[in-house]
């Protein structure tokens, strides 16, 4: 069975998700578990680390998208950080990054959801 890699850490009020490997059928249900998991323990501003993510399809894709669903529904955002040029085509290919900020690099994203949580909290 394949296995993604998943690790979870808080910075300032950001919950960042880090994926390696695959993101594809066999494995898009651990992503779904880990930012299940991540929202509920630590609030709905998420980023998803791609920085280690070497390829995604369509079921990773969906995983993304269910993300981005469940932190709008409690208040929160997404953003994506430091994909690879594949990774970054699947997302421009589908449109993704027009709904969600793509950023380079991880700390480009958590400066970019502390503005946004700021932002919020007025």
């Amino acid at each position: 069975m394949y296995r993604l890699g998943v690790s979870t850490r808080v910075e300032n009020r950001s919950v960042i998700v880090s994926v390696e490997g695959d993101l594809d059928i066999a494995t898009a249900g651990d992503l779904r578990s880990a930012v299940q998991s991540a929202i509920d323990a630590h609030g709905p501003w998420l980023i998803l680390d791609f920085s280690a993510l070497d390829f995604m399809d369509s079921s990773g894709l969906n995983a993304v998208i269910n993300a981005y669903r469940l932190v709008r529904e409690r208040g929160g955002s997404l953003a994506l950080a430091a994909p690879n040029e594949r990774v970054t085509k699947v997302i421009r290919l589908v449109g993704l990054h027009r709904q969600l900020p793509v950023h380079r690099t991880v700390a480009a994203a958590v400066a970019a959801m502390q503005a946004l949580v700021a932002k919020q909290a007025g």
